[in-house]
């Protein structure tokens, strides 16, 4: 209507205001898509047509101050006829346009939707990875990291905040099998990959990383089962050959002395003898436990009463005054156990204790129940270890204390391992 007004006053069928009806058929295709484009494109052409007739027959003179040409009908009429074919050829083309683009705009759409679900999966993806993944640039800065490499490397007091240096970490320029030992023990096994653009030229590193303390550990214990399984085999025979003269020179020295019944010096060597021989007799007992500490009868064992007992038989021998215990079990609390064979566990552990601190010595006992599965800690105020007893203190003959034998913790090991335990300092 407002186009048709304004080439009316414009100066009807001459008007160069006409090329607004095109205008008005594309935003109908716009708006309403092809059946928009020629429903306007016929409103203009009945509109143009009644306007173009009424001047013609001269029923209406438009408002233009401008002389208007001789309206010729043959001209008006091819000019009516071109105008009408040029809105419908708009309409046409302004409507396939139109569905063109919305289309495309659809498509458009889904590519976003598909663009935002990928990218989800992506993070979901990263995210739920079980290793580590960091994204470094060309100086090894932190630029993207997932929520397994947050959680290993904070468990080494690790900064990863974005600008992070990780070079002093990880060897960037390491190959696909690489480990690192961090703060705490952590082991980190890694591999290293390079970040590059869309025309192959490097930005980064790519480090994909995994813990491998407990495969380090379980791989450290079957080297010294299989280590201790050959040594233990050949020592068990050894040990008997040993043991049976053992006796038997203890025997015969006690029979000479009764009937020598020597004194003084005599009497003292005598003493030194036996009192070796004796020592000596405990050291392969001990080691006949510990090579072969036999099947664990087990049964269910009151583990209190158990600590109180040998604490207290202790107490009266060999940790005289210098050994105080501290029994912090549950009443009632219950494991499934070898009794005697916890006993000399329990053993080891105060004579461990005393002998590491002759002057005295608290030990302190506690045990509890994680996730169905019981544990037992045995802990004293004592000096401790050094790192590097510790660290072979399960191993036959590695003791940190002139004149141990080394078997005390390594009996207590292979116990626990008879039980299907295992044993941490």
């Amino acid at each position: 209507a407002y186009a048709t007004a304004l080439v009316f006053l414009s100066g009807g069928a001459f008007s160069p205001f006409v090329t607004l009806y095109p205008l008005v058929i594309v935003g109908a295709a716009l708006l309403l898509q092809r059946r928009g484009a020629l429903v306007a494109a016929t409103a203009s052409s009945l509109a143009y047509g009644l306007l173009v007739d009424l001047q013609y027959y001269g029923w209406l003179r438009p408002l233009n101050p401008f002389p208007l040409p001789e309206v010729d009908g043959e001209k008006l009429l091819f000019q009516l006829a071109l105008s009408i074919v040029g809105f419908f050829a708009v309409a046409l083309l302004a409507g396939y346009l139109a569905e063109e683009l919305r289309r495309t705009g659809e498509r458009l759409e889904e590519a976003e939707a598909e663009v935002l679900d990928l990218e989800h999966l992506k993070d979901l993806i990263l995210e739920g990875l079980g290793s580590g993944l960091v994204a470094l640039d060309r100086a090894g800065r932190v630029r993207f990291h997932n929520r397994a490499a947050q959680d290993l490397l904070g468990r080494a007091g690790v900064p990863l905040a974005p600008g992070a240096d990780l070079t002093p970490v990880f060897d960037l320029a390491g190959g696909s099998r690489n480990e690192v030992t961090l703060e705490g023990g952590l082991v980190l096994g890694y591999s290293v990959s390079p970040l590059t653009d869309r025309d192959d030229r490097p930005i980064g590193h790519l480090v994909i990383f995994q813990d491998l303390t407990r495969v380090k550990r379980m791989e450290e214990d079957l080297r010294r089962a299989d280590r201790l399984a050959a040594v233990g085999r050949l020592a068990a025979g050894l040990a008997h050959e040993i043991r049976n003269p053992l006796g038997s020179l203890a025997g015969s020295v006690e029979v000479l002395r009764q009937s020598l019944r020597p004194e003084g010096d005599d009497a003292a060597l005598f003493d030194i003898v036996l009192r070796e021989t004796g020592r000596l007799n405990r050291l392969v007992a001990n080691f006949l436990l510990y090579a072969r500490p036999g099947r664990a009868e087990r049964r269910s064992v009151a583990f209190r009463d158990l600590v109180e007992e040998v604490g207290f038989f202790f107490a009266q021998g060999e940790g005289n005054e210098a050994f105080r215990l501290e029994n912090r079990v549950a009443e009632g609390f219950r494991i499934e156990a070898d009794p005697a064979q916890w006993e000399q566990v329990l053993l080891n552990l105060f004579r461990n204790a005393v002998e590491a601190a002759p002057r005295g010595v608290t030990v302190i006992v506690e045990a509890g129940e994680e996730a169905g599965t019981p544990w037992i800690r045995v802990a004293d105020d004592g000096p401790g270890m050094p790192p590097e007893v510790a660290a072979r203190a399960f191993e036959p003959f590695q003791s940190g204390k002139p004149g141990g034998t080394g078997l005390g913790l390594a009996t207590v090991h292979r116990i626990a391992e008879n039980h299907g335990a295992t044993v941490e300092l």
